[in-house]
């Protein structure tokens, strides 16, 4: 005998709103968790602990806000976990910029209605931003850089290129995000329209040339500057479905040509 379960009715209404109550409740605590570790550490300086916990709970948020309908808070936490990857040391700076990834999150988890994916772009990238001199090793900032308006997406899952790239990169004057998993990346580009991607080619589940032409399909990204990230040679068969217009990065030393190359190329100089 076959049991037909009605899904809908007044009772899952109800079930629904109790567990995005329950929701809210528990991602507001976390938020409030975080102000109070940036308020210990403004009294009494950072420490792994402190900083840890900021870490794990902006994770959990990264990883549950957009399930229950917070897609804005998912984005914000996955900058802050950039931003924090990204420092090498600690400034005077640090503190206030956490505040403002905390802050957001706090009000975006209080909004009524939820922003539209203009808007979420637009509060990400208003978002701070690693300066060389927080992203560098100690001694070796340069405060005259000034980080430019201009953001690459890079996707890679090897966390050691990501950093060596995002400091170059940085650099350079420009902001980064840092993406590990292409799925990932490919709903970041959606909802947060980078001004030039970089993908490695070599990844799990997706390619980089399966990610661009993924990017080059949909309406919002199809015009994103894209570049892959690769130790192959220009020519090589699996390049051949890149779509026009997709530029080569090379690893390594050439790196820093090449991506001067695609800015210029790009115009995003």
């Amino acid at each position: 005998m076959v049991v037909l379960v009605q899904v809908g009715g007044s009772g899952y209404d109800d079930m629904t709103k109790q567990l995005d109550i329950e929701y809210h409740d528990d991602a507001s605590e976390r938020v409030a968790e975080m102000a109070q570790c940036l308020a210990q550490i403004g009294q009494d300086g950072p420490t792994d602990a402190l900083l840890g916990n900021i870490r794990r709970q902006g994770h959990n948020l990264k990883g549950t806000a957009a399930s229950f309908g917070y897609p804005v808070v998912t984005m914000i936490a996955h900058r802050l976990e950039t931003y924090l990857n990204d420092m090498r040391q600690w400034t005077p700076k640090a503190l206030e910029d956490l505040y403002r990834f905390v802050d957001r999150m706090g009000e975006m988890l209080d909004r009524p209605h939820q922003p539209s994916d203009d808007e979420i772009a637009q509060i990400v990238r208003g978002l701070p931003a690693q300066s060389l001199d927080m992203a560098a090793p100690a001694g070796t900032g340069n405060l005259d850089i000034q980080i430019k308006v201009v953001e690459i997406m890079l996707v890679t899952p090897t966390r050691t290129i990501a950093k060596l790239l995002s400091q170059q990169i940085i650099a350079c004057g420009f902001r980064v995000n840092s993406v590990a998993d292409p799925i990932e990346g490919l709903t970041m580009a959606i909802r947060t329209r980078p001004d030039m991607i970089i993908t490695s080619q070599a990844m799990k589940g997706m390619t980089g040339v399966d990610l661009i032409c993924a990017l080059r399909a949909i309406g919002v990204t199809e015009r994103i500057p894209a570049c892959i990230l690769t130790s192959q040679e220009a020519g090589a068969a699996v390049f051949d479905r890149l779509p026009a217009g997709t530029m080569l990065m090379r690893t390594g030393e050439q790196f820093a040509d090449d991506f001067g190359a695609a800015i210029a190329q790009y115009g995003l100089g």
